[in-house]
């Protein structure tokens, strides 16, 4: 049995991709400044000429999941007020990666998604002005913890 091996890095670039949700599962518990959350593990193929992976933990906590909930709403287009987090499985969207360092360690990080349509614009972007899709902004102090 032969195996051809990948010299190069393996670690996702960082910026914007587009992106395939390969699996969704149960992470472990976090402890958040607010208190515990369960976590939902999302891994992400970023497409393209070499297929890279990248896996993120969700917080699941109504205060901690900015995040997931945009996900949600970019691959699932739904309002519905439940909704099975299996059911973002093959569905695309934009995300954008960051490379982090914890404990001496670096990681790659999904720090925001998109809608597909939203990376489109940067495909027909002839400048290149350095397109970056639409971000929500928080004001934290009007937020509710109650």
């Amino acid at each position: 049995m032969k195996y051809r091996r990948n010299n190069g890095s393996q670690m996702p670039p960082e910026g914007w991709h587009y992106a395939r949700i390969a699996s969704v599962r149960e992470g472990k518990q976090v402890t958040t400044q607010m208190g515990p959350s369960n976590t939902v593990l999302v891994t992400f193929v970023i497409e393209g000429e070499v297929p890279a992976l990248v896996t993120q933990s969700f917080p699941m906590a109504p205060w901690a999941n900015f995040l997931l909930e945009r996900l949600i709403d970019v691959a699932m287009d739904t309002n519905e007020a439940v909704v099975d987090l299996n059911d973002l499985v093959y569905k695309r969207c934009g995300i954008k990666v960051e490379h982090r360092e914890w404990k001496g360690k670096l990681y790659a990080n999904v720090v925001d998604v998109c809608a597909v349509d939203e990376l489109q614009e940067v495909d027909e972007d002839e400048e290149g002005d350095g397109f970056v899709p639409p971000t929500r902004e928080i004001d934290l102090d009007e937020l509710s913890f109650e």
